[in-house]
């Protein structure tokens, strides 16, 4: 006979077993869902990162993407969200080696909510894009990136409580001399990223280095060449062309294009021999033009040259001479390659963002293969511009020769070439330099001595031939005119404005930022860089850059001529040219990093997105 227990006597187990049996189960997938049970929650959404790269390279730039999968019944809110919602977001850390730009999130779909409303949300897959960089002084070795992805997660019958999940992307950062490979295209592509944080085209031409694409990164060197030439730091390049072969009157379009082409080539191979050399041994490009040896041979070649413009002494005098200036006047292919050449020198001071760029390739990965025919491609971009200068100041032989209009225009071109040989001359001989102002009372007397010299020089005219005391009106009106010239060129460089509270030591700016909280700025200058000083004359002087400059520590550091402290700072800062500009928070953490010239008011955009962080 079977026994039944007797359950009076076992209430509390009888009492377990029934509200095991009758809760409904849909009440512990409820409470699973908060967070109330043992049991692993039901999975929501799931997120995992992307690179656009397969490894890192210092100084360049990548982009990630953040996948979510949501389950099916489930949204999350979309960025921007409804009123009152909270928006689905990629939450970035602060790393040191890693500044963060634009985040890209996709447009969600409108849904009717029957408690609130129209709002936008997401479901199925999403991607997140994001826009980064790497600091060009991030340690070589794996990272991880360690974002966190903040979302609330929602039924048609309920919402759950916000929750945060760890989205951790390894980052392989590697040496420049590493191939690196773009990776997850299909991934990316369907991110719309806007314009790139960093827009002055070194972002475009490193990641063309660093992915593999030479054939991109020839063209955006060979562009950047062409920009180049265009820019402040090679005019004093164009009256030495045009002098040069609007010289030679004998000259036909044929062999002037010639000249100009052989002369451009010499310009061509001492960028390409001088960029390898210069960046192989670590050193600044443009601290080539602040030996006093190589100004004072430069200075004399454009003397000579003017010299001979205004008939002080033909070329066939003497002998000795006269090999030698045959070839610097441009009359044949040896003496267009030889000015060539030195134009070269000359121009070594126009260190773009291109340029620095390359510099860099060639001094980190010893391709000095490579290196050189990158430089080769820039030099010749740049003088594209000089081969129609030069072919067509050949045609000036073609103007009416009545009176002395050859002899005006060599005059001329004489005084702009003097004054160029003066105009560098300031930078290793400081009492040219500090005479300079930019003031209308500085330049109303230097147009006035141009005028009176102009009036004096006799341009109509050249030296042989003339009775002494004329020889000596002419030499005087020259001398005016020549001065006034370099007065007024001189002058414009000058700054204008308001002035900066410079500090011109890196640790006593740093230990002065630190003490006392606040943002540093390196400027990186020299007085052989021409777009260096368009920094202090356009964007430093401009008020509404000063002003928010006044509440940085400003530190200038000069580079016009190597030294222990220089070297130190280029591999410290990683300077391949000039300009460079550099900011700093209190602790030495590097924010931006500028190459090349900037306008006022892309200056005051970069100041407001430094502060914004």
């Amino acid at each position: 006979m079977l026994k039944i227990p007797k359950l009076h006597k076992y209430p509390l187990w009888v009492l377990l077993v029934l509200i095991a049996t009758v809760f409904p189960i849909c009440a512990w997938a409820q409470l699973a869902d908060f967070g109330f049970s043992g049991r692993p929650p039901v999975e929501k959404l799931s997120a995992k990162g992307y690179l656009s790269l397969d490894k890192v390279q210092p100084g360049s730039q990548f982009q990630i993407a953040v996948v979510i999968e949501i389950a099916e019944g489930w949204h999350v809110n979309a960025n921007p969200a409804g009123e009152g919602l909270i928006a689905t977001e990629v939450l970035l850390p602060n790393l040191p080696d890693v500044t963060f730009g634009e985040v890209v999130y996709p447009i969600g779909d409108v849904l009717d909510i029957a408690s609130i409303g129209v709002a936008p949300v997401y479901h199925d897959t999403i991607t997140i894009g994001i826009q980064a960089d790497l600091l060009q002084n991030a340690p070589i070795q794996p990272m991880t990136l360690a974002l966190q992805l903040q979302y609330q997660a929602c039924n048609d019958e309920q919402c759950l409580l916000p929750e945060t999940l760890p989205v951790n992307i390894p980052l392989d950062v590697v040496g420049i001399e590493d191939t690196v490979q773009r990776i997850n295209e299909a991934i990316f592509a369907t991110v719309a990223f806007g314009e790139p944080p960093n827009t002055n085209g070194e972002g475009s031409l490193a990641r063309a280095l660093s992915g593999g694409q030479v054939w991109l990164a020839f063209l955006l060197v060979f562009a950047g060449g062409i920009l180049t030439s265009l820019t402040p730091c090679v005019y004093p390049l164009i009256p030495i062309t045009v002098s040069i072969f609007g010289a030679n009157e004998s000259a036909s379009f044929l062999k002037s294009l010639l000249l100009s082409i052989v002369y451009v080539l010499g310009i061509v191979v001492t960028y390409s021999i001088l960029g390898v050399a210069v960046a192989s041994t670590g050193a600044v490009f443009g601290q080539i033009m602040a030996n006093p040896w190589v100004v004072g041979f430069i200075s004399l070649i454009l003397v000579t040259l003017g010299l001979s413009m205004f008939g002080v002494f033909e070329i066939r005098l003497p002998y000795a001479v006269q090999n030698r200036l045959n070839t610097v006047g441009g009359t044949g292919f040896t003496g267009a390659f030889a000015m060539g050449t030195v134009a070269g020198v000359i121009a070594a001071p126009c260190t773009g963002p291109a340029l620095a760029v390359v510099l860099t390739y060639i001094a980190t990965t010893g391709s000095l293969f490579l290196g050189f025919w990158l430089m080769f491609t820039y030099a010749l971009g740049m003088g594209l511009l000089f081969i129609g200068i030069g072919t067509f100041s050949g045609l000036l032989s073609a103007l009416p020769r009545s009176g002395g209009w050859m002899y005006v225009m060599e005059n001329i071109f004489g005084i702009a070439i003097i004054t160029m040989a003066l105009y560098f001359l300031k930078d290793v001989f400081t009492p040219l330099q500090d005479f300079l102002q930019n003031s209308l009372p500085f330049f109303a007397i230097a147009g006035s001595f141009v005028l009176v010299g102009l009036w004096l020089s006799k341009l109509t005219q050249r030296f042989r031939g003339i009775p002494r005391l004329t020889q000596l009106r002419k030499a005087c009106g020259i001398l005016l005119a020549v001065l006034g010239a370099y007065m007024f060129v001189g002058g414009i460089q000058q700054p204008a404005g308001p002035q900066l509270n410079w500090v011109y030591d890196e640790t006593a700016g740093l230990e002065t930022a630190k003490h006392e909280g606040k943002l540093v700025m390196l400027d990186f200058y020299a007085s052989w860089c021409a777009a260096c000083k368009e920094l202090d004359h356009e964007t430093y002087a401009d008020p509404a850059v000063a002003a928010k400059l006044a509440d940085y520590v400003n530190v200038k550091l000069d580079f016009t001529r190597s030294s222990e402290t220089t070297k130190v700072l280029t591999e410290k800062y990683q300077i391949p040219g000039l300009p460079v500009v550099i900011f700093m928070d209190a602790q030495g953490n590097i924010l931006k990093r500028i190459s090349g010239f900037v306008d006022a008011k892309k200056m005051l955009n970069i100041l407001e997105e430094i502060e914004s962080k």
